[in-house]
């Protein structure tokens, strides 16, 4: 995708459309629903072209989810000021949807509801298990070096780096819980949460 922003303008390649119109079947049919010919009806493409990447159902779900953790990792390498500061806040911005983009990105409930959807299928299937594990080890990284970065130069207070990850990333995941599985809308309220954390847990007082 080069730097656009994802599903933005016309996919590059057939991998592209396929990771495209995997998220959109999945959102219009669920895990259960979903079928390879449903995907290939949906990117306009024939079933033998998804069975000369990938092996079925599964398969294809466990490479769009390496691809939303690899455009993220992208988008956030983009969107980086050096700042410990704002780049934790764009972080966290990026997942819960209060930093915008473009009209065309799909809104942040639908991929939340998404990855909650598939993570679901960690309970019982060793594959997505790896995944999620892999997901959640790569995110806590990235969180935690920000957070290092931060009290290295003296922006944040001297947490520890790793145990703070660990607990925002904790909190992150009930966020992400909670927003796809209630009937109200608690994503204002729980966002406002992660800043007050940051602000007053995390955030060196003499930086405001």
């Amino acid at each position: 995708m080069t730097d656009e922003m994802p599903f933005t303008g016309e996919p590059v390649d057939s991998h592209e459309a396929i990771m495209r119109a995997t998220f959109y079947a999945l959102q219009e049919h669920g895990y259960a629903g979903l079928s390879i010919q449903r995907i290939a009806d949906e990117a306009d493409l024939s079933k033998s072209t998804f069975y000369h990447h990938f092996d079925g159902k599964d398969d294809l779900l466990l490479s769009f989810l390496s691809f939303i953790l690899e455009e993220f990792d992208r988008v956030f390498q983009l969107e980086t000021s050096g700042d410990p500061e704002a780049d934790l806040k764009t972080f966290f911005g990026i997942i819960l949807g209060s930093y915008d983009f473009c009209e065309e990105i799909p809104a942040e409930e639908e991929f939340l509801e998404a990855y909650v959807e598939l993570r679901a299928q960690a309970v019982r299937n060793p594959e997505y298990r790896a995944k999620f594990t892999e997901t959640d080890r790569r995110f806590t990284e990235r969180i935690s070096g920000l957070i290092e970065e931060g009290v290295e130069k003296g922006v944040f207070v001297d947490v520890d780096p790793d145990r703070t990850a660990q607990f925002l990333m904790a909190t992150l995941d009930g966020i992400t819980l909670q927003n796809a599985t209630r009937n109200d809308d608690p994503m204002p309220a729980m966002r406002d949460a992660i800043d007050d954390y940051i602000e007053n847990r995390v955030l060196a007082a003499d930086t405001e």
